[in-house]
Parts: C-alpha cells; structure tokens; sequence
C-alpha cells in the first residue's frame, strides 16, 4: 500500500466517523419534537430554502460566467453549490455553540430537497451531467438518517445510555474532524499551493465570502 492509498483510507475511515458520530450523538442529545420544532417556523424554511437553492446555486453559476475556470474546477464549483444539506453542519453549530436542534433540523430540511433537487438542477447547469437520486439518498440515509434514528430511539429508551455514551460520540467526531483535516490538507498541498493565485483561488473565496454573506442577510437580524 502506498503512502497516497494509506492516507486515502484513512480520510475515509475519518470522514465516515465524523458524520456517523455526530448524528449518533446529536440523536442522543436531542428529542424529535426538538428537531422539528425551528422548523414549524415558516418564514425561516422558506428564507432557507431560498438561500441554499435560490442564491447560493445563481451566485456559483454567475462566478463560473465571469471568472475563466479549468473545466474540473467550474464543475466542483456547481456542484459544491447545489448539494445543500452537508453532514458537517450540526458539528459546525456544535462547535459554534449555536442552536443545535436547529442546525439538525435545517440540515435534514436541506438534505430532503437536496435529493430531489440536485438532479434536476445540475444537469440545467452542466451540460451532460447527471445525478442518480437514489444512490444520492442511499448514502444520506445509511450515513446519516440511521445513526441519527438510532441515538434518537437511545434517548428515548435508555436516557442514562445515552447520557453516558453521547460524549463518546461527540469527541469521536471531533477528533475525527482534525485527523480529516490533517489528512486532506497532507494529500492536497501541492494541489493547494497550485491554485494559490490563480482564477480557481480568487473563485474560491468570492464563493465562500458571498455565500456567507447570503447566509447573514438571509439569517434575519439575530445574529
């Protein structure tokens, strides 16, 4: 085995620990009726909706007419933009100290739509693309779905279980956030320094300041 494949299997085996972990232990620390709760709040579902499937996707698409890319990265790019709904969110709240049964329930919210939205929208975006909704929804549900069900049915069931073991999950996936890090960075360095000041770079980072800035005007007045 090479170095390349050892680290590869070692991203992957971090990558799957970090999102099995993090729904286990966002199941056992929350309840359904948690989840669900930021979502009966319409106003938000639909600015939500329209950040993450409206702006967001317009906003890529604009950067890929205005700044020449290489075809992968133009590609990357799209695709990055439409697939909203990402396993790290409830982490990222978590390690933010926000709302987490918000953060769940907006990640399901965007992971259900993203389902069927991806593979009607890529291929309007990229000329030949195509997107397999089910082998999109497969990974989301085995990865995701279950292991959050199964830390929801541990609180419910077996709430001293679940006290105990949540903090297990949650360290799990943190470790696993930085070894994820660690890896992926030592695996694309080269690729890294290659794009440090070229049109793939400066994409880059107007996608990531503009999308966040959609999120903070699109997010309402609490900060």
């Amino acid at each position: 085995m090479t170095t390349t494949e050892f680290l590869t299997v070692i991203a992957g085996i971090s990558g799957l620990t970090l999102v099995v972990g993090s729904m286990l232990a966002m199941g056992m620390s929350l309840t359904m009726a948690q989840i669900i709760e930021p979502l009966r709040n319409m106003r938000l579902v639909i600015m939500v909706l329209v950040a993450n499937f409206v702006l967001v996707p317009l906003f890529a698409y604009g950067i890929t007419r205005l700044i020449p890319l290489d075809e992968p990265l133009e590609i990357g790019l799209i695709i990055l933009a439409c697939v909203a709904g990402a396993p790290f969110l409830p982490k990222e709240v978590q390690m933010a100290k926000g709302n987490i049964a918000l953060g769940v329930g907006v990640m399901f919210l965007l992971m259900m739509v993203t389902i069927v939205y991806a593979p009607l929208v890529i291929p309007l975006l990229l000329t030949g693309a195509e997107v397999n909704a089910w082998e999109l929804a497969k990974s989301l549900i085995v990865t995701m779905v279950i292991p959050l069900v199964i830390g929801l049915l541990i609180r419910k069931n077996a709430p001293d279980t679940a006290g105990t073991w949540q903090p297990v999950a949650s360290k799990a996936s943190g470790i696993a956030v930085l070894l994820l890090l660690v890896v992926g960075l030592g695996m694309n360095v080269s690729n890294i320094i290659s794009l440090i000041g070229s049109y793939g770079f400066l994409a880059l980072i107007v996608f990531v300041v503009g999308s966040l800035l959609i999120g903070m005007l699109m997010g309402g007045r609490n900060r």
